[in-house]
C-alpha cells in the first residue's frame, strides 16, 4: 500500500478510484484471509476465557457480584430509646423507622393484635433422617422433624414445613422470625423488650465500617451523635464482630432481602463476610482466637442462606461447615482456637450452633462429626447424673459451662426427663440472673436452654432476665440501644468483647422468643420433667432422682 502513497499525492481525487481499485485487486484477498482468521482466532479465545470465568465457584467470583461500592450509605437517625417504650412492637418496617420513644412503665405480655402470623425465615420439609442433629441414637425423634410446642417431642432440626421454601416455614426452625399473631410463638416478650431488640438494631446500623464489617475495638470511629466508649481488648476480630452483628438481624427476621431501613447494612455486611473466606473455608484465617471468630461467621451464613435460600450463600455457608469438620480434633472430638486442638466446651458450643443450623438450612453435616461432638461432651461432664460441664475434659465443672453443654445437650437429642436435664436445670435456677453476677455470656446461651423448657421455670427465668436487660440498656446519646461492658456493674467478658460483643448477646437474648422455638413441648398444663419419660442407661435408672442443686 506504501509505494501507491506518493502517487496519490500527485494526482486528483478523481483519479484517486482507479488507483485504489488496482491496489485491492493485487493484496486484496491476502488482507480479507489475514482479517477473517483473526476475529475468528479472537472470537475463540473470548468463548473459551468466559467458560472458564463462568466455571468459578460463586464465593470467587464475589468481586464481580459485590454492588455494595456503588450503595449510597443510608443515613439513619439517632434511636432515643425514652425510659420504657410504649409502641410499637412487632419488628416490621415501620417499627424500625420510627426513632421516638414515649415513656410507659410496662411488663406485661404482649403479642401484636394481627390476624395472621407471617412466618419469616425458609426451608423444606424434612423427609430424610439425614437431617437429625445427632448422628446416631436419634430412633426416638425421627418422627419429629423440627422443633414443636404441641406434639411428642422435635429436636430443632427441621428447616421449616411451608410451602415456599426461602419465605415462608410453618412455624419450624427459622419460622417464628416473623410478626403477626403469634401468641405461642412470642410468649414472654413484651412491649418493652421488643423495643429494646429496636434500638439495638439501630445502635448496630449507625456503627457499621464503611466497608460493610463491624469492629470490636473501632467501633467509635463511626459516632455521629457523640461517642461510645466500651472498646473491647479483642484484636484481629472484624470477622467476629461483623458476625455478632448481623445476627441480631438475621434474629428479627431482617435480611439481605427485606425491604427495610436495614437490607443494605445487612447486604453489605454479608458481602464483606464471605469475601473473607479462604479457599478451604475459613472465615477468620490466623487470629489468635481462629475457631471462635469462624463459628459465629458459619452460624451467620448457615442461618442467612437458611432463612433467603439465596443461591450464593450456599457454598460460602456449606464451605464454612466443611472447614469446622475438618477443624474437629481426633483426639478427643472437640474444637478449641486452631484446627486440630484438644477441645473445650466454650469453642465447642459455638461450632454445635453452627452445624445445627446448617441442618435448618438443609445443608450436608456429618453423622461422624456429631458422633465426636457428644464424645467430648461426655467426657467433659461431671454431677451425679452428668448434667454439669467443665472447661475441659476432666476439669472442675462451672456454671456458665454448664449452660453451653445443656443447649449442646439439648439439639444432639436429650429428653426433657433425662435426669441429666433436670440435674442440669436445677444448677441453672440456682443462678438466676444477678446483676452483681453480670455473665451476658452465660445469660445467653442458659436463656436459650430454659426457653426450650417451657413452664413455671422458664417463666421465672425470663421475668428476671428481660428486666435486667432492658433496665441496663443505654438510653440516650450516641449508645442508646447498646448495652455498656462495665457500667452498672463490670460484665464477666465485658472488657475483651467490649461493648459489641455485650450488645449482642444481650439483644439475641432479647430475641429468643422467636429466634428459635422450644424444642420441648407445652400442653395444656405444664409437664414436670419428672413426668417426662426419659431414656437413660440401666444404671442411671436404678439410682434415686437427682438432688436439687445447692442455694
Amino acid at each position: 500500500m506504501r509505494r501507491y502513497l506518493p502517487q496519490l499525492n500527485e494526482i486528483s481525487l478523481a483519479e484517486t478510484w482507479p488507483v485504489l481499485r488496482a491496489w485491492c485487486a493485487r493484496n486484496g484477498r491476502w488482507w480479507l484471509a489475514s482479517l477473517t482468521g483473526h476475529l475468528t482466532l479472537l472470537t475463540m479465545i473470548g468463548i473459551i476465557v468466559g467458560t472458564m470465568e463462568l466455571s468459578k465457584p460463586k464465593f470467587e467470583l464475589f468481586e464481580m457480584l459485590d454492588e455494595s461500592a456503588a450503595q449510597p450509605e443510608v443515613e439513619l437517625q439517632k434511636f432515643e430509646v425514652g425510659e420504657t417504650p410504649l409502641d410499637p412492637t412487632e419488628l416490621t418496617t415501620e417499627s424500625l423507622t420510627e426513632f421516638e420513644a414515649k415513656p410507659l412503665a410496662q411488663d406485661e405480655q404482649y403479642n401484636d393484635d394481627s390476624d395472621i402470623f407471617e412466618e419469616s425465615g425458609g426451608g423444606r420439609p424434612v423427609e430424610s433422617d439425614e437431617l437429625n442433629l445427632g448422628g446416631a441414637g436419634m430412633e426416638l425423634f425421627r418422627d419429629q422433624p423440627g422443633p414443636v410446642l404441641d406434639g411428642d417431642g422435635g429436636v430443632g432440626i427441621g428447616i421449616g414445613t411451608g410451602e415456599n421454601p426461602g419465605t415462608g416455614g410453618a412455624g419450624h426452625a427459622f419460622g417464628g422470625r416473623g410478626s403477626g399473631h403469634r401468641e405461642k410463638i412470642l410468649a414472654g416478650a413484651t412491649k418493652a423488650s421488643e423495643r429494646a431488640v429496636a434500638a439495638a438494631l439501630n445502635w448496630f446500623a449507625l456503627h457499621q465500617n464503611q466497608n460493610g464489617s463491624w469492629s470490636i475495638q473501632n467501633f467509635g470511629d463511626r459516632c455521629k451523635h457523640g461517642h461510645c466508649n466500651g472498646a473491647g481488648l479483642i484484636q484481629d476480630s472484624d470477622v467476629a464482630a461483623t458476625s455478632l452483628a448481623l445476627l441480631p438481624f438475621l434474629a428479627a427476621g431482617q435480611t439481605h432481602q427485606s425491604k427495610g431501613p436495614y437490607q443494605k447494612h445487612i447486604s453489605r455486611g454479608l458481602h464483606w463476610l464471605v469475601k473473607q473466606q479462604l479457599p478451604n473455608g475459613d472465615l477468620a484465617g490466623n487470629v489468635p482466637h481462629q475457631m471462635y471468630s469462624h463459628g459465629l461467621a458459619a452460624i451467620t451464613l448457615c442461618e442467612a442462606y437458611g432463612m433467603t435460600q439465596d443461591s450464593w450463600l450456599r457454598q460460602p455457608a456449606q464451605l464454612a461447615i466443611e472447614f469446622i469438620q475438618q477443624a474437629q480434633s481426633t483426639q478427643d472430638g472437640g474444637w478449641r482456637y486452631h484446627p486440630g486442638d484438644p477441645g473445650d466446651t466454650s469453642v465447642l458450643g459455638w461450632q454445635v450452633m453452627a452445624l445445627k443450623s446448617a441442618q435448618m438450612a438443609g445443608l450436608d453435616v456429618s453423622a461422624h462429626t456429631l458422633d465426636g461432638a457428644r464424645r467430648f461432651l461426655d467426657a467433659a461432664s461431671s454431677g451425679a447424673y452428668g448434667g454439669q460441664f467443665s472447661y475441659q475434659p476432666g476439669g472442675q465443672e462451672t456454671v456458665p459451662l454448664t449452660s453451653v453443654g445443656m443447649l449442646c445437650r439439648q439439639y444432639m437429642g436429650a429428653r426433657r426427663g433425662d435426669p441429666a436435664m433436670i440435674e442440669g436445670t436445677d444448677v441453672l435456677m440456682a443462678h438466676l440472673p444477678e446483676l452483681d453476677d453480670r455473665n451476658v455470656y452465660y445469660w445467653y446461651y442458659a436463656s436459650q436452654v430454659m426457653h426450650n423448657q417451657p413452664g413455671p421455670k422458664w417463666e421465672q427465668w425470663n421475668r428476671k432476665m428481660r428486666r435486667l436487660l432492658i433496665d441496663t440498656q443505654e438510653k440516650t446519646g450516641c449508645e442508646a440501644g447498646s448495652w455498656d461492658p462495665v457500667d452498672p456493674e463490670l460484665d464477666r467478658w465485658g472488657r475483651q468483647g467490649g461493648r459489641l460483643m455485650v450488645t449482642s448477646l444481650s439483644c439475641l437474648t432479647l430475641e429468643i422468643y422467636y429466634r428459635y422455638l422450644p424444642i420441648y413441648k407445652i400442653g395444656e398444663k405444664d409437664q414436670l420433667a419428672s413426668d417426662v419419660p426419659a431414656k437413660v442407661d440401666s444404671e442411671a435408672a436404678n439410682k434415686p432422682a437427682p438432688p436439687a442443686a445447692p442455694q
